[in-house]
């Protein structure tokens, strides 16, 4: 490992001149689990309450002259950056929520070092996947290792169904097409809220085969797919 890219375009090596010198440990995801005690059952009743983030450190090092102010160009670079992946594993990337990066360290004249924490959603999520397209009822296939929250725009005008895995969704398109956000429990237009023109749950891609059932009326969807890892 040689360098992070961020947000998929920027190098830390050949655009930032930093150099790592103590690569990240990266843990895999962890279910976050409660047990409770019940009487008279055998062994306590284990609840799964989600997934937590994941955190990872790393050293990065600056070469040359003019450390300090390069040090300020660089930090709001990193600050800013919403995906992070390594040059040793090109194929996923993490969605960044928060970057620490720590006090700049003189280790030589030309050579000053510092810390750099990124916490991260639970998942590995797969680089450049392109959007899928259906314009007929069918199958979608999740090639990750745990289930998908994708981004859905479906296009239509009216009380249209869309079902997916045998759960249907129960949308009223106004404006053409609306927009289904899985991770982020949003339904809407544009910039503008929709919600309450949606009846049911946000859908879920399961690993492997999923069913995909375009209603009466409905033209076309496009999918985010956002496949992911473990």
């Amino acid at each position: 490992m040689n360098a992070f890219i961020l947000d998929n375009t920027i190098n830390s090596r050949s655009n930032l001149g930093l150099r790592i010198t103590q690569p990240p440990v990266i843990p895999t995801s962890r279910r976050v689990v409660e047990s409770i005690a019940v009487d008279g059952r055998e062994g306590s009743l284990t609840i799964l309450r989600g997934w937590d983030d994941v955190r990872f450190s790393l050293r990065a090092a600056l070469l040359g002259e003019n450390q300090q102010s390069r040090f300020r160009e660089i930090l709001p670079v990193i600050l800013a950056a919403k995906t992070v992946c390594f040059s040793n594993d090109t194929d996923v990337f993490y969605n960044v929520k928060h970057a620490q990066v720590g006090t700049l360290e003189k280790r030589l004249t030309n050579l000053h070092e510092f810390s750099l924490t990124f916490t991260c959603s639970p998942f590995r999520y797969i680089r450049n996947v392109p959007p899928i397209t259906m314009t007929a009822s069918g199958e979608v296939i999740n090639p990750g290792t745990v289930y998908s929250l994708p981004k859905i725009t479906v296009y239509g005008t009216g009380s249209r169904t869309l079902t997916i895995n045998g759960k249907p969704i129960i949308l009223n398109i106004l404006q053409g097409n609306l927009v289904l956000d899985s991770e982020l429990k949003t339904c809407h237009f544009g910039n503008v809220a929709q919600n309450n023109r949606m009846q049911g749950d946000f859908p879920v891609f399961e690993v492997g085969s999923n069913s995909v059932n375009l209603g009466t009326g409905i033209t076309r969807i496009e999918i985010e797919t956002r496949w992911r890892h473990i």
